[in-house]
């Protein structure tokens, strides 16, 4: 028997015993919407709560995708990226370090270190993207809201919002749940909970947990021998309570601890870097032996602290809500940026500490009277500290004219460390409104705004040391240069923004069971000032404004064959003024048209236009059989936005090849972009379902999830194109009449697609000549690799997945 072996039998054994070892727990249904969900993943009626308050899913003016906890459970989507499988035009990647999001052709880069174009929220406190998508267990349910948020929900948003509800407490009996799977890839996790009642109907403890292990991106590492990983533990407590009929409410506790380590997939020959070296920076690798090159692997680890507290007090007419929360990141993200070996005995980190505090509070008051008008008041406030010292390995290589060769490091280089202070604080106190109308049984209004303070103070500073010289530089002495100088303009360190941002929809319900809308939404995203920088520019390519766009949408809703089929149709028109996009740019920060900087990213506000149309269809064929499809087709563009650029022969044309250079008196070139906003393509299809049929005292099912995604041409500084995906997963198995255990077997990526999602240039540390050349010299020769970073599509993975209820 091997030890892999070993190690998954052990898995599946624990899973098991951790059923039984719960003794005296009387079997008890699931919540309300996971038992709905059990029943059939096309429930036709389901409650969402994307308004604030809960209605039908027909009722709502705006599209939103609903993913139960129990479709993640029995899908095996046990990571929060993991829900653009059941929510067409919603990507979420996670590369181990960020996690970068779009939605509607919309998309956001975390290194531009501003608010997300999606807003995320776990029990309705705003979070960022990065602790809560390490891993996802004990939900009740997920929602993505599709469109600007700019009224109810704590952040405005432009694209749209993502809400996770965890599962509470039950008050009235003993109820719990454990889930294992295993897969053939290294793939381990075990996850569940148990509710106590502690005074019945009055008081109950919840108490849930996630263990789980994975490969990572699936890199072997050929320099040192590791594979990638990466882990996560995590609990949750959650109390809840109703001491009286008139007041009720929860407090949550979750602690997670999450840690990958991988190394950047490469493909090419290889390469002898330096003629003065033998050193070749590693063998020929193809793009799916999933393999790596660099010295050290990149770590990136993050611990979770969150608290939110929910409280509920019924006054009669109105409803008095109180949401709280604090959240607490600390971590650190070690990268080895030398991803392709170029040079020898060397890794170029770059460490960012992550060290923040989140604090919310949000008060409400909702009416409900009976007549023609409600409405909603409430207060906001949030607060966000982030600092910490980051770290950038910027040291100097040097190369020989004749031969034209990189020295080998240790005969020319200039150890060079730039540590960059970074303090960057949020705070947005807002009031705000919505007042509703039913003018009739069949009209509906909606009206809200929201004004918002906004105030940030963004400022870093920047310390340059090097330990000396080495080799032919050993007589540059050691020396620290600039120390702690300040990188942003002081003008610009503390910002103040009051936007008011709106809403309104008319609905009309033509029946019980059809509902045509209109709606407009305006929505907000604050400017900040770059910071980490290590290039000296001026402020006008550090600092970047506000974004405020305008947004409408019609849409109809409808249900038919005695609510057997429900089809939902929505087109949107969305303009930005001043969008804050991001581009990787060369630099001259003397302005003498001397390229003097590796890549850099530089923010930039840029109009913009997207518009597009969604559908989603989800049918009950028959009792046995349930389907869900869905579309979305965005198209997203810059208009006429001067944008920082790579333009290496002036011609006012972005360019992927030639030379490095920049205009003489400017640090940076610009372009005029009409191109897409990013690299995904405009259409993208969903589809799942699910046969269930009974087979002696037992239920059978098979259920899949297909994802497809056209091919697109890249916009990056390497022309390629990524070609179509079609991702399909399978999952079989029989589950007990009462579903109170399941088994099934399931295969990701049966077709065992192998696609070349993503390649960059090749990677290479850049040099300079020792002695100064003569004018119209060739550029002095970089440390080539011989390898491009890629990423391929993930392997075909079997696993089997058991779980258990009582």
């Amino acid at each position: 028997m091997t030890d892999r072996f070993q190690q998954r039998t052990i898995w599946l054994c624990s899973t098991a015993f951790l059923v039984m070892a719960v003794p005296g727990v009387a079997h008890a249904e699931q919540d309300g919407a996971t038992v709905a969900q059990d029943r059939g993943s096309s429930d036709l009626d389901i409650i969402v709560t994307a308004n604030k308050r809960e209605q039908a899913l027909i009722d709502v003016p705006m599209t939103v995708n609903v993913a139960t906890g129990a479709q993640l459970e029995k899908n095996a989507l046990f990571n929060f990226e993991d829900i653009d499988r059941l929510a067409p035009g919603l990507e979420i990647n996670d590369d181990g370090r960020n996690t970068t999001t779009v939605l509607r052709g919309i998309s956001f880069d975390p290194d531009i270190g501003g608010p997300n174009t999606i807003g995320v929220y776990f029990n309705e406190v705003p979070i960022d993207i990065n602790a809560i998508s390490v891993g996802t267990f004990d939900v009740q349910q997920i929602e993505v809201l599709r469109g600007p948020q700019g009224v109810l929900r704590g952040r405005t948003a432009p694209a749209g919002a993502i809400t996770l509800t965890t599962r509470r407490a039950n008050l009235s009996e003993s109820e719990g749940q454990v889930r294992g799977s295993l897969t053939d890839k290294g793939g381990r996790n075990v996850q569940g909970g148990v509710s106590v009642p502690l005074i019945a109907d009055k008081l109950a403890l919840r108490i849930a947990g996630l263990i789980d292990r994975t490969r990572g991106n699936f890199v072997r590492n050929v320099t040192n021998g590791e594979r990638s990983s990466g882990r996560t533990n995590a609990i949750r407590a959650t109390l809840s309570f109703a001491p009286t009929e008139k007041f009720s409410g929860s407090v949550v506790y979750q602690y997670s601890d999450n840690l990958t380590r991988q190394a950047t997939q490469v493909a090419g020959t290889g390469n002898r870097p330096s003629l003065l070296s033998p050193f070749v920076s590693g063998p020929a690798i193809s793009p799916f032996d999933r393999q790596g090159v660099q010295e050290a692997q990149s770590t990136f680890g993050i611990k979770t602290h969150i608290v939110t507290t929910d409280l509920n007090f019924d006054l009669g007419n109105h409803d008095l809500r109180f949401v709280g929360g604090f959240i607490r990141n600390t971590g650190l993200n070690k990268a080895d940026l030398d991803s392709g070996n170029a040079v020898q005995n060397y890794s170029q980190f770059l460490t960012v500490p992550i060290d923040s505090k989140e604090y919310t509070g949000e008060l409400r008051l909702d009416s409900k009277m009976d007549g023609i008008f409600n409405y909603t008041v409430g207060l906001f406030y949030n607060k966000v500290n982030n600092r910490g010292i980051s770290h950038f390995d910027v040291t100097s290589f040097y190369a020989n004219a004749v031969p034209r060769t990189p020295f080998p490091a240790a005969m020319a280089s200039l150890p060079l460390l730039a540590d960059v202070n970074i303090i960057n604080n949020t705070s947005d106190l807002a009031a705000f409104g919505n007042a509703r109308f039913d003018f009739t049984d069949k009209l509906h209004v909606e009206v809200g705004a929201r004004y918002t303070i906004n105030k940030a103070r963004a400022v870093s500073f920047l310390t340059v040391r090097s330990t000396g010289g080495v080799g032919f530089l050993s007589s540059v002495p050691a020396f620290v240069n600039p120390n702690n100088q300040q990188t942003v303009d002081p003008a610009f360190v503390k910002q103040k923004n009051e936007p008011l941002t709106g809403m309104a929809s008319v609905t009309y319900e033509w029946t019980p069971d059809l509902t045509t809308y209109f709606n407009y939404g305006r929505s907000y995203r604050r400017g900040s000032a770059a910071l980490g920088v290590t290039s000296t520019l001026d402020s006008s390519l550090l600092v970047i404004k506000p974004e405020r766009s305008d947004a409408f949408e019609v849409g109809i809703k409808s249900r038919l064959f005695d609510r057997r089929l429900s089809i939902s149709l929505a087109a949107y028109y969305q303009k930005f003024d001043g969008f804050i996009g991001r581009n990787t740019v060369r630099t001259s920060a003397a302005r003498n048209g001397v390229v003097d900087s590796g890549p850099f990213g530089i923010n930039f506000n840029g109009d913009a236009v997207t518009k597009g149309v969604e559908a989603e269809i989800a049918a009950r064929v028959n009792d046995n059989f349930d389907l869900n499809i869905g579309a979305s087709y965005n198209k997203a563009n810059y208009t006429d936005a001067l944008a920082p650029c790579n333009d290496f022969n002036f011609d006012g044309i972005p360019d992927t090849v030639g030379t490095p250079a920049v205009p003489v008196g400017q640090q940076v070139s610009f372009c005029v972009l009409n191109t897409r906003l990013n690299d995904n393509p405009n259409f993208s299809l969903t589809a799942n379902g699910d046969i269930h049929f009974p087979v002696g005292p037992v239920e059978s099912f098979l259920r899949w999830n297909y994802k497809h995604r056209p091919s697109v041409a890249q916009q990056g500084t390497v022309p390629f194109t990524t070609p179509a995906q079609n991702r399909v997963d399978l999952f079989a198995g029989v589950r007990g009449g009462d579903n109170r255990w399941e088994v099934s077997l399931f295969v990701r990526n049966v077709l065992n697609e192998r696609k070349l999602l993503t390649q960059g240039a090749e990677l290479q540390a850049t040099t300079s000549y020792l002695v100064r050349q003569p004018a119209g010299s060739p550029p002095s020769p970089s440390f080539l690799s011989g390898y491009r970073a890629i990423t391929v599509s993930p392997p075909r993975e079997l696993g089997i997945s058991a779980s258990f209820n009582f």
